[in-house]
C-alpha cells in the first residue's frame, strides 16, 4: 500500500531581484565638454547593487513547515517479529521513496494501541525517516504490565530490521520503554517522548521503573509535554530527562494526553480530555507535530531546520503567545 504526501513542506525563498534598467547612451553636452564632470565623476557612489546584495543577505529562507506531510511518499508494509516473551509481535514498516534512511521505532501507551500512532508514522515516514511501529505485548490489563520487556523488544525489533541509526519515540507509557530501550543501544542516536510518563501507583508495577534506566541515556532527548493530569502520572517523566545528560523539554499549554496521539479517539477523551482550555486543539496540534518532527528530523540529521526550531528564535512566537513553556 503507497500513501502519498498531502502537501510538500518547503517554501521557496523569494526571487532576486534584478535591476532590468536599460542603458541610455546620450552624447555630451557642451557644457560636460567644457569640463562639467560626467554623471559617473561627481563623487557620488552608486550602492544599488550594495543595497540589493545587503537586503539579500538579511532575507533569510522560512524554516520548513514540520506541521504539513513531507516530500516522500510512503509504503506501508505490515510483519511480524518474534522477541523475547512474545513469539508474534505485529508491526508496520512505513518507508520512504528515499535511498537508506534512518529509522525510528514508535511506541504506543499503555492499554492503546498502535494505531492511535498511525498519523505519527506516515508524517514522519513523509520528512524521510523509515518508521517501525509495534503493538507492544507487553501492556496487557489481565495477562500482565511490563514496561521493562517492551523496552527490550523494541531493541530486539530494531537489531532484527538491521538498523544502524535510529531514535527511540513514543508516547506516554511508550515514552517510559523507548527510554528503556535507548538506555540499552549502542546504536541509539536520540530519544524523544510525547508526553511521556514513568510508573506511578499502578497495582502490580513498581513505582518509579524508568529511574533505573534514564541515567543511562547519552544520546541527545526531547520531552514536549502537556498540563499535568492523571493521565500523564502528574508529568512525572521530565523526571527521567532530567537526569539524561543532553536533553530539552517544553510544555505545550492547555494540551492533554490525548493531544499527543495521531489519531486519538473518544475513548482517550472520554478520560483525559481537559474540560478548561485557553487555546483550541486546532492550535496546540499543529505546534506538537512540528516540534515533534522537527526533534526527528535533528536526531536523525534529516534536515538542519529540525534543530532550529528547538531554539529560542524558533519558539519564540509561541512562547510569546503562551503556547509554549519553555520548561529547560
Amino acid at each position: 500500500m503507497t500513501l502519498s504526501a498531502c502537501e510538500v513542506g518547503i517554501t521557496n525563498s523569494p526571487e532576486k531581484i534584478q535591476d532590468d534598467t536599460s542603458e541610455i547612451e546620450s552624447e555630451a553636452t557642451p557644457e560636460a565638454e567644457e569640463g562639467e564632470p560626467a554623471e559617473d565623476e561627481t563623487g557620488v557612489e552608486d550602492t544599488s547593487e550594495d543595497d540589493a546584495e545587503e537586503i539579500e543577505e538579511e532575507t533569510e529562507d522560512p524554516l520548513a513547515d514540520f506541521s504539513q506531510s513531507g516530500p516522500f511518499s510512503v509504503t506501508v508494509n505490515e510483519r511480524t517479529a518474534s522477541v523475547t516473551d512474545c513469539s508474534s509481535m505485529s508491526y508496520r514498516v512505513y518507508t520512504p521513496n528515499t535511498g537508506d534512511p534512518p529509522v525510528v521505532v514508535l511506541g504506543h501507551g499503555f492499554a492503546r494501541g498502535s494505531d492511535v500512532m498511525v498519523g505519527w508514522a506516515e508524517h514522519l515516514t513523509s520528512w524521510g525517516a523509515e518508521v517501525l511501529l509495534p503493538t507492544l505485548c507487553h501492556y496487557n490489563v489481565f495477562f500482565g504490565v511490563d514496561h521493562e520487556m517492551n523496552g527490550q523488544n523494541m531493541r530486539e525489533l530494531v537489531a532484527l530490521h538491521g538498523a544502524t541509526n535510529v531514535v527511540y519515540a513514543g508516547h506516554s507509557a511508550g515514552g517510559l520503554a523507548a527510554i528503556i530501550a535507548a538506555s540499552q543501544d549502542p546504536l541509539a542516536s536520540g530519544v524523544l517522548g510525547l508526553d511521556a510518563t514513568d510508573t506511578d501507583g499502578v497495582p502490580g508495577v513498581p513505582d518509579l521503573i524508568g529511574t533505573g534506566y534514564a541515567g543511562s541515556v547519552t544520546v541527545p532527548a526531547f520531552s514536549i509535554m502537556g498540563e499535568p493530569s492523571s493521565c500523564n502520572a502528574e508529568n512525572n517523566g521530565l523526571s527521567l530527562f532530567r537526569m539524561m545528560s543532553d536533553y530539552t523539554a517544553v510544555k505545550v499549554a492547555s494540551a492533554d494526553h490525548c493531544d499527543f496521539e495521531s489519531p486519538t479517539d473518544m475513548v482517550c477523551a472520554m478520560s483525559c480530555e481537559n474540560s478548561a482550555v485557553t487555546f483550541e486543539d486546532s492550535q496546540i496540534r499543529p505546534v506538537i507535530t512540528t516540534l515533534g518532527t522537527a526533534a526527528i528530523v535533528s536526531l536523525t540529521g534529516l534536515s538542519p531546520d529540525g534543530s532550529l526550531w528547538w531554539t529560542e528564535e524558533g519558539l519564540d512566537t509561541w512562547i510569546q503567545s503562551g503556547l509554549i513553556q519553555e520548561l529547560e
